[in-house]
């Protein structure tokens, strides 16, 4: 199998972003088609949302908020394809496949339900399903994939025309992080680099380009340690994590980049200020939910002053004194979502609520969700009513520029040889609030963040905020 196994996913760090509902039966009986088109019948469009098992996480005893349940979460892939509408007659039917976020062989399961158990026309993930899983249902099971993250070249190779995504892929996120390193003098030329990333192979790749590009803009690095993500053991990577930190110091390291998750980090973190190592860290974003405003509520908060070159956007501002206003997609997005879940959204709070000093701040929409189903839902349509899955590639690569929500400046577009929908970075710290931070001076924020929770604040580069992803 294409497919590798890698880290276990645990915690709650990737709850921010995802979506969950009971799982079919497996083996279940397939529709009669009533088109040569898989997932296709005389009355409906199947789509497979792969999502996490919440429910399944409640019964084993996680206290997880109220509104975190499978039914409520499956209703954000499904509100966005209701607004829409019918397509050339045909309803779009968002069913899940699901995997346990404390259990990685799950994984494997979910690939068989969605690609076995299930047969769509299309599968989709907004967040959190592992990058080196994909080839399992791109590449192994050759069924088409709508990803809401990032990928890396030989996965989109072995994957071709079967597998879109919107995160910046690995080789050119390294190209442009370390452009915006130079550009934005995040560290002098002087620095003794280190990486420290991972044997997973799409986080292997990032950190392998890294290298390379950072060499290019004429740094020197020093040193690169690759933890054994591919163990899957949470509490062993972390504490490799930690141990790599005298290892830098050894080689004289003072500068650190980072492209491992949170969730196998925090050992690094505590252990570098524990021991005053005085590393200066750059997140490079390549893994899961590191970087959004939803992961910045789970960040630990030896992050802060770690500055990250991300694609993804916060509600918060440079200047601090404002939340971001929706864009006109976003205010779109925001209005199927609050429908669909009967409630008013808000800026900038994760999932499932968020309730401090006293108040109830109402989740954030889910931008992922929206953003796939803004470019895959016309494609269809485009693809008429006989849709095949070529037509819909063909749709979605010369569809132009086109809006996003919480990414790349509000805008994105793929091309004929550029299978990804990101076109912008910025540079962000983490600013930290809690329940217990007052509002600033002007009576909208805290420590500039829109809700009293951890956020991510963009960072001005010579008077601008976003900048070109280098796709060469």
């Amino acid at each position: 199998m294409f497919r590798k196994p890698v880290r276990l996913l645990v915690g709650l760090a990737l709850v921010g972003l995802l979506g969950v509902v009971a799982v079919a039966p497996a083996g279940a009986t397939a529709r009669a088609q009533s088109s040569t088109t898989q997932g296709i019948t005389k009355d409906e469009i199947d789509v497979v949302a792969l999502v996490a098992d919440l429910d399944g996480l409640t019964a084993k005893g996680f206290n997880l908020p109220p509104k975190l349940t499978t039914g409520n979460l499956l209703k954000k892939w499904q509100a966005y394809a209701d607004a829409y509408g019918p397509i050339n007659g045909r309803k779009v039917v968002v069913k899940p496949a699901v995997w346990d976020p404390v259990d990685n062989t799950t994984f494997d399961k979910a690939c068989t339900q969605a690609t076995q158990d299930n047969k769509p026309f299309v599968v989709v993930n907004g967040n959190g399903y592992r990058q080196s899983s994909v080839g399992c249902i791109t590449v192994d099971n050759k069924t088409p994939m709508f990803y809401g993250e990032a990928v890396y070249g030989d996965l989109q190779k072995a994957s071709g025309n079967r597998l879109v995504s919107l995160g910046v892929p690995a080789e050119a996120n390294a190209a442009t992080t370390a452009a915006m390193t130079a550009k934005a003098n995040l560290v002098p030329k002087t620095a003794k680099i280190g990486i420290l990333d991972s044997n997973e192979p799409g986080l292997k790749a990032a950190g392998d380009a890294l290298a390379v590009q950072l060499g290019k803009q004429g740094y020197n690095v020093v040193k690169t340690i690759e933890v054994n993500g591919l163990s899957a053991d949470t509490t062993k990577i972390n504490q490799d994590s930690a141990a790599a930190v005298a290892t830098f110091k050894a080689a004289g390291v003072d500068t650190v980049f980072m492209v491992n998750p949170f969730t196998s980090t925090t050992g690094y973190y505590q252990e570098a200020q524990r021991s005053n190592a005085g590393f200066k860290t750059i997140l490079m974003d390549s893994a899961s939910s590191l970087c959004t405003q939803f992961g910045a509520s789970r960040t630990p908060a030896e992050v802060v002053g770690s500055p990250c070159i991300t694609t993804w956007d916060t509600r918060a501002v440079p200047t601090k004194d404002a939340i971001k206003k929706d864009n006109a997609f976003e205010a779109q997005c925001r209005k199927d979502f609050d429908k669909a879940l009967g409630e008013t959204s808000q800026p900038g709070v994760p999932s499932g609520d968020l309730t401090a000093g006293g108040v109830t701040y109402t989740e954030d929409v889910s931008p992922n969700e929206c953003t796939i189903m803004g470019v895959l839902l016309p494609a269809i349509k485009a693809a008429g009513k006989n849709p095949t899955w070529d037509k819909v590639y063909k749709n979605i690569l010369a569809s132009g520029k086109g809006a996003a929500a919480y990414m790349s400046n509000g805008e994105g577009q793929f091309t004929k040889t550029k299978p990804y929908y990101a076109t912008q970075v910025h540079v962000q710290n983490l600013a930290t609030a809690t329940g217990t931070t007052p509002k600033d001076a002007n009576g909208v924020t805290f420590n500039g963040c829109p809700v009293p929770v951890n956020c991510w604040i963009p960072q001005l580069v010579n008077n601008q905020e976003w900048f070109p992803v280098i796709t060469k």
